[in-house]
């Protein structure tokens, strides 16, 4: 069941449609109606998951589905910036195809952009810089390098001075997820007759041409990361297999196992940046509010739209 209730900035819930339709709880909007109205939009379930509801956890997925939860609409922002990144580029469309959904027997998948001409699709997303990094394969390493000075006084005199300089190295892409994602919108694509030669994420990066975006080894605004192409049994196969673990648990009404560390972040998504991690007893850090008052911050929900 869709998100019923919105948590407010001093942590009280209040009713989504109370809130949109009737007034603010505290008396100021914490955003306009028309932001709240985008916040509160959801995928209605029809029973076929889709290929970003697959990649959660399924716990996370099966918890989505049959409880009522809160969002916080501040930490759901990133998700309407994707969501109004696409809208507009949509506009751009000439002999493309874009923001098609399609079906096969595991569920479907909403692309971004095909190009029949370059045979490549491409797939929008407002990531930051880490996540940016992480893809590319960028990895930072810190050293001490001497300086040239010397001590002239203390326990250390005449021994050089050091400073610790951080350096960006290449090492393998980490985009697992989004690897999976933009093979089974391939697998389908070509399903249809669209062949696809390359596969490229055209990410727009929320903190671009700051210090940090910098010193994670990202110099620009925006970067086209190429996504290798994987085999199609692999990506059917895991994608099956987490459909039919969310399909038995909706059917069963039995709680599926707790999400992979992959899945959960090590832990750390399920504290702050889980919707429904309030019933969830695996969360390693169980909230005792009958409420969630984080929601998901700067969490996946971004690729649901991206």
């Amino acid at each position: 069941m869709p998100a019923t209730m919105f948590t407010c900035p001093d942590g009280q819930t209040v009713d989504i449609d109370w809130c949109i339709n009737v007034g603010c709880r505290m008396g100021r909007r914490c955003l306009s109606k028309r932001t709240l109205r985008m916040v509160a939009e959801q995928r209605t379930w029809t029973g076929e998951p889709s290929t970003t509801q697959l990649l959660k956890g399924t716990r996370e997925a099966f918890l989505e589905l049959t409880k009522e939860y809160s969002l916080t609409p501040d930490a759901e922002l990133f998700r309407v910036l994707g969501s109004k990144a696409h809208a507009y580029l949509e506009g751009f469309t000439d002999n493309e195809l874009t923001e098609e959904r399609l079906h096969d027997s595991i569920g479907s998948g909403q692309f971004d952009f095909y190009d029949p001409e370059e045979q490549a699709l491409y797939d929008t997303k407002t990531w930051g810089s880490f996540k940016v990094a992480r893809a590319l394969g960028y990895k930072s390493e810190s050293k001490e390098v001497p300086t040239g000075e010397y001590y002239k006084t203390g326990d250390k005199k005449g021994q050089p001075k050091y400073k610790k300089v951080t350096t960006t190295v290449q090492g393998e892409p980490d985009m697992k997820d989004t690897e999976i994602q933009l093979n089974h919108y391939r697998m389908m694509l070509e399903a249809a007759g669209f062949p696809v030669k390359e596969m490229f994420v055209e990410a727009i990066i929320r903190d671009g041409n700051t210090y940090m975006a910098k010193n994670r080894g990202i110099e620009r605004n925006g970067e086209l990361i190429p996504v290798k192409i994987l085999p199609d049994a692999e990506v059917r196969e895991y994608l099956q297999a987490k459909r039919d673990a969310l399909l038995t648990a909706l059917e069963t009404g039995e709680m599926p196992p707790p999400c992979t560390d992959e899945e959960c972040w090590e832990g750390r998504k399920c504290n702050g940046y889980c919707r429904v991690s309030q019933f969830c007893d695996a969360s390693g850090e169980l909230m005792e509010s009958e409420v969630i008052n984080d929601g998901c911050k700067e969490s996946k929900q971004e690729e649901e739209t991206a």
